[in-house]
């Protein structure tokens, strides 16, 4: 507990980049030139701080140096212009101007109304992708991108209220040699704060969030047999931790529950690198509605404020 008290300390007094395990807000000069990316296919450019694949081929960009199997990406798309049209994000990447072996999903517009209308899944040398129709088009949105073991999948924030009501799942059919991250696009749609997480952590669909009862959440980790800290709270703003940011609110529900093996909020990975977290809601009634964020990163003594894999915030809301 003494590491996790100082990891606290560090974390609010430090100043720091706004980043997870990694951050880009693409504030560059207008232009073909974005520095820390690979355009390993297609024609990319920033616009006004924002980035975007043009022409009529699939693009994809790659972060430099980041790799990653088991992963979280997410991103914020913007619909421009009109007709057909994506935006979204790729994992497994092999780092090759060839437009196979790998992973992306996408948010699209299929013509007709000048809106993003659809979310696509793709295993890219596997066959043909998976689709689901917006319930609600939209102009932007943001979307995530899960990629874990034999399965990968989109979910997608399309009125950007902090939780992801779509969600469309494939599985991975081929094993891929890559592990580069990064963005896909088509014909101008255009895309901003990609950010990445090296832990997955995500709700056990087996459980619901309900007063009185435990709520179970699923963490899937690259690091093996390593002790892990969490913290629940009521918001997803972040706070900085050295050059990198847990990607929860510090309010004082997030100080309170730190660490705290009452509320389920630290354990140790497995042989895998995984891990179960059991969450015991009051028997508060007033509680009903309420929207709880979490968020936890593992301990590992090598790195920057002994701070190893960062999971992505995950929400859910009490019934």
């Amino acid at each position: 507990m003494h590491h996790a008290s100082t990891l606290v300390a560090l974390g609010f007094l430090t100043a720091s980049l706004t980043s997870q395990q990694f951050r880009e807000d693409f504030n560059y000069p207008n232009g073909t030139v974005i520095p820390g990316w690979t355009a390993q296919r297609g024609n990319w450019a920033v616009n006004n701080g924002r980035v975007a694949s043009q022409g009529s081929v699939w693009g994809y960009l790659t972060k430099d140096n980041l790799s990653a199997t088991r992963s979280v990406i997410d991103g914020e798309f913007f619909f421009v212009g009109s007709g057909i049209q994506f935006a979204g994000l790729t994992s497994l990447h092999p780092g090759t101007t060839l437009d196979t072996d790998l992973l992306m999903v996408k948010i699209q517009n299929n013509g007709g109304a000048a809106d993003f209308d659809i979310l696509w899944s793709y295993e890219r040398g596997n066959g043909g992708g998976f689709s689901q129709t917006l319930p609600n088009a939209t102009l932007q949105a943001y979307c995530r991108m899960i990629t874990l073991d034999n399965e990968f999948w989109i979910e997608c924030d399309a009125d950007q209220d902090g939780l992801y009501e779509t969600s469309l799942a494939k599985p991975i059919g081929i094993p891929h040699a890559g592990t580069l991250v990064g963005m896909c696009g088509f014909a101008g749609s255009e895309m901003d704060n990609f950010e990445f997480f090296d832990a997955v952590l995500r709700n056990d669909p087996a459980s619901t969030p309900m007063v009185g009862q435990n709520h179970t959440m699923l963490l899937n980790a690259t690091q093996t047999n390593a002790n892990w800290f969490g913290m629940l709270s009521l918001g997803n703003a972040g706070f900085p931790v050295g050059t990198r940011q847990i990607p929860v609110s510090p309010d004082f529900l997030a100080v309170g529950t730190f660490a705290n093996p009452a509320y389920g909020m630290s354990g140790s990975t497995d042989a895998n690198g995984d891990a179960t977290l059991t969450i015991p809601i009051p028997a508060l009634p007033f509680l009903s509605g309420l929207r709880i964020y979490a968020a936890l990163f593992t301990y590992d003594p090598s790195q920057p404020l002994s701070v190893g894999n960062i999971s992505n915030e995950q929400a859910f809301v009490i019934q």
